[in-house]
């Protein structure tokens, strides 16, 4: 440690600055989120044993296939289309689109062993790019055109019915279809050939009732509703077509109408991603630039970041308005309308309203604590001047980030094993026909469904709490670290001679207070886990439940967000307290409440005020993002909707902003914490100075005569000076004087 960083061992005595001779704090919490680790470490090792997630991002056929891999037949499976080698056939295709699953399982209820509803699903080589319905066919023998049809696609390389059965009991049926080469051969076939013998009423095989063009979507055929719109209208009428629709909507969870849409929002990104890239490097240099600036004049940038806000709050939306107005205008007098044109302007209008409404409200909250902002002033010019010093502490979100990334992806990762680590199992099927030739064991099907474990409720709260525990830990550690860092500043009477703050910061947490992090940090994902249930338990009996249910099921999840945010107020500023004290975290929070109660008016300001002020600088960031990305696409004509690219630069424009300012919230919240310690032990007489700069001094209550010793001291320091350089020796020691009162140093500067 550099000499004369910290207090002096008198000091130390008095309770005054960051502890020097740390120890371990909350030893337990940190042994207990180890053993909780190792329960998450057992977990996957059974998960990577029995599930398979190539199950969910190729999905499974009715036989337990995973498509587009080579199948291992299970054990204690009898059916005999399971176990097939499906490397070629990467797309599932479902007979009965309106009974469209993600997997076999989910057609059957929990505890039952029938389906509900079912479809057969096969993995095919392509979906479909025909169309094939049961409707007679004019002049010819209509009852036979199905099987005729798919055996013809069959040569051709698409086969429609379920596996092998061109080379089972549909051979027969195979080898007559291949002598009819037009359809006016069908007319006169044996009535063993007919469609209805091979098509069951359930959608169950071993062929489909019909086929419907579709695209592949995650490895799915889904089927396009546009193409059905135009072709299946005419043989169904709307009965077919609504009832698809609706479940489509249902399982997709968006309106199928709008696929194309989407299909042109995903192309329109993919062709816009120089612009996208264009959009995000802007908005880490625009939230860089912002950064430094606040740190070499605050008090101008503040106020300079309400007046911008100010106007962007007034120019913004009326330049929208002005924007829609004119592509309104434009639109009414063409004569032919795009819907792409339509649904731009449309969007337009959205964007103006709720970017309107939020401008107001930004506007009202600045003209109303206009006079607070004065007060953080002092707080931004602290943290400005600890920030410019160790500008490395810039780049610590970006770490952090990186390891919440990990530690989500590796626990998608897992998830994805403890999806689909269920166990094989068969289900007798038997399959309806109008009439059929086919035989009592051909007319059934043994199926393969993954039935799930009776456990795996609790081994999914216990993987999801874990999910939750590590997010709020790095979160804790990133803040323990980053308030070590500035308290070793505040704390420091020579500032000059703080060494690696950062490095130091982090050194504490992992070499003391791991402990204290996890404590805090499980608090919190205890608190979240309860949320997470709640709202599963009301999305789950939201059809059944009363009025009076719901609003109290509402006021629970309100209050439990309300007590989140409280907990993690504590927790934030326990973790300060802790990173200059040492403590273990319930004496941090005893202690850290007791001084928050003390300064509860500051407490307010600092927290309304200063976020406030930091939220300005966020929107300032996306708003000139946003901006600057209209420009750049709303005028390039291969750009079908210019708003989505610009959403997502500006979501990750706000993303950018919010991990650069957190620095600077945690910092000003730390150099509160300080000075509220340091206000409450000294009191700026001999032998009790302050640490705290002149500048934050002026907010302590009686502190004039502080003042006076400030400024009688520092024309000691001048009169140390001038004697130094003509070779005398004064009275006062100028090297303790030196660090007595850095903060002079500082305000001349």
């Amino acid at each position: 440690m550099a000499e004369g960083q910290f207090q002096t061992k008198e000091e130390d005595k008095k309770d005054v600055g960051p502890l020097k001779d740390r120890g371990c704090t909350d030893i337990i919490c940190i042994l207990i989120f180890i053993i909780f680790l190792g329960g998450m470490g057992v977990i996957a090792y059974f998960a990577f044993t029995l599930g398979d997630p190539w199950r969910i991002l190729n999905g499974y056929d009715s036989f337990g296939n995973t498509c587009g891999v080579k199948n291992t037949k299970p054990e204690n499976v009898t059916a005999t289309l399971a176990g097939r080698d499906m490397t070629d056939y990467p797309y599932l295709m479902y007979f009965d689109p309106t009974v469209m699953l993600p997997d076999s399982l989910n057609t059957l209820n929990t505890g039952e062993t029938t389906p509900k509803e079912f479809s057969m699903m096969l993995c095919v080589k392509k979906c479909p790019d025909v169309n094939v319905y049961p409707v007679p066919v004019e002049g010819l023998g209509g009852d036979f055109y199905r099987m005729w049809t798919y055996n013809k696609y069959k040569n051709e390389g698409q086969d429609f019915c379920e596996y092998d059965f061109w080379t089972t009991y549909g051979e027969e049926v195979g080898k007559k279809m291949d002598e009819i080469s037009e359809l006016t051969g069908l007319s006169g076939l044996d009535d063993k050939f007919r469609d209805v013998n091979y098509i069951s009423e359930t959608s169950s095989g071993p062929c489909p009732k019909y086929v419907i063009k579709s695209d592949p979507i995650l490895s799915r055929c889904i089927p396009m509703f546009e193409e059905l719109s135009d072709e299946i209208k005419g043989y169904f009428g709307s009965t077919l077509i609504n009832d698809l629709e609706t479940k489509l909507n249902a399982l997709l969870g968006t309106d199928v109408s709008a696929s194309q849409v989407m299909q042109y929002a995903m192309a329109d990104v993919m062709n816009s991603y120089r612009e996208i890239a264009v959009m995000c490097g802007s908005s880490l240099i625009i939230s860089f630039i912002i950064i430094l600036l606040l740190g070499w004049i605050a008090q101008i940038m503040i106020y300079a970041i309400s007046i911008l806000a100010a106007v962007a709050c007034i120019a913004g939306p009326a330049y929208f308005w002005y924007v829609w107005y004119q592509a309104k205008e434009a639109l009414d007098k063409q004569t032919i309308k795009l819907e792409s044109q339509i649904d731009n302007v449309e969007t337009l209008m959205i964007y103006a309203i709720i970017i309107t409404v939020i401008c107001v409200v930004v506007l009202l909250l600045i003209i109303f604590l206009r006079s607070r902002v004065g007060l953080m002033v002092t707080l931004f010019k602290e943290a400005g001047f600890m920030v410019m010093r160790m500008i490395v502490i810039l780049f610590t979100p970006i770490i952090l980030a990186l390891f919440i990334l990990a530690w989500a992806a590796l626990w998608s990762f897992v998830s994805g094993y403890i999806y689909t680590a269920g166990t094989a199992t068969n289900l007798e099927f038997p399959r309806e026909f109008t009439e059929t030739v086919l035989s009592a064991a051909e007319k059934n099907i043994t199926m393969v469904y993954y039935k799930d474990h009776d456990y795996i409720i609790w081994v999914w709260l216990y993987h999801l709490f874990g999910l939750y525990w590590g997010t709020e830990f790095f979160l804790a550690c990133h803040e323990m670290a980053i308030a070590g860092a500035f308290c070793q500043f505040y704390w420091t009477r020579d500032k000059r001679k703080v060494s690696f703050p950062v490095l130091r910061g982090i050194w504490w947490v992992f070499r003391y207070h791991l402990g204290t992090v996890a404590f805090g940090s499980c608090i919190i994902a205890i608190i979240q886990l309860i949320r997470t249930i709640l709202a599963y338990i009301q999305n789950k009996t939201k059809d059944s439940q009363s009025e009076i249910v719901k609003y109290l099921l509402m006021c629970l999840q309100c209050c439990l967000w309300c007590f989140e945010k409280v907990m993690k107020f504590i927790n934030r500023n326990a973790y300060i307290y802790t990173a200059f004290k040492g403590s273990n975290f319930c004496t941090s929070c005893k202690k850290v409440f007791g001084l928050l109660m003390s300064n509860l008016v500051r407490v307010g300001v600092i927290n309304c005020v200063g976020s406030f002020i930091l939220f300005i600088g966020k929107f300032l960031v996306v708003m000139i993002t946003g901006i600057l990305g209209y420009f750049m696409l709303s005028k390039d004509e291969q750009i079908e909707y210019w708003a989505i690219p610009v959403l997502i630069a500006s979501i990750f424009a706000f993303a950018v902003a919010h991990t650069f300012f957190s620095v600077y919230e945690i910092g000003i919240d730390t150099i509160f914490v300080c000075f509220a310690e340091d206000e409450t032990k000294n009191d700026g007489t001999a032998g009790r100075e302050y640490y705290m700069s002149k500048n934050l001094m002026q907010w302590v209550d009686n502190s004039s005569e502080a003042l006076k010793n400030l400024k009688r001291k520092k024309g000691q320091q001048r009169a140390q000076a001038k004697a130094a350089k003509a070779g005398k020796s004064g009275e006062v020691d100028a090297k303790q004087t030196e660090q007595m009162y850095p903060s002079l140093e500082m305000d001349e500067k």
